[in-house]
């Protein structure tokens, strides 16, 4: 039997590696970088092929038992070559972990987004708080 690794526990199927996993009183902070392919400006679609830096910002992830998780993802910054696009960079997006303006996974946004259908605002952020999920009723309803 093939032995389980940490990206395929935490995030299976999706395009990253973790390179370290830290404790902080009841709190999971994954460090993981991208290892997909070169992204595609989300203007033009054509597919980058110059990095322009990285950047790493942090996104809420689905509780791990009683540990909240808060994934801090080191993605690419690109430059888009392509002279009629208006845009001159763009950050890559790792299919189903993160999206643009998101600071929660594509994972916990579906959960919340399930709570406030179900739910409503403050009920939802009541059962937010007892699931130990970072959202308040205002944020629930923008899901």
């Amino acid at each position: 039997m093939a032995s389980k690794t940490v990206e395929d526990v935490l995030f299976p199927g999706i395009n990253v590696r973790v390179e370290g996993v830290s404790d902080f009183s009841g709190i999971l902070v994954v460090e993981a970088v991208s290892t997909a392919s070169p992204g595609r400006c989300p203007n033009c679609r054509k597919q980058a092929r110059r990095v322009h830096s990285t950047y790493q910002p942090s996104l809420d992830e689905r509780p791990l038992g009683a540990r909240r998780v808060i994934v801090r993802l080191r993605v690419r910054w690109y430059f888009c070559d392509r002279g009629s696009c208006s845009r001159t960079t763009f950050v890559e997006q790792v299919p189903g972990l993160s999206a643009r303006y998101r600071r929660s996974s594509i994972g916990l946004a579906g959960w919340l987004r399930s709570i406030a259908t179900e739910l409503g605002g403050r009920p939802a952020a009541r059962l937010c708080r007892r699931l130990r999920l970072t959202a308040g009723r205002t944020r629930l309803l923008s899901c």
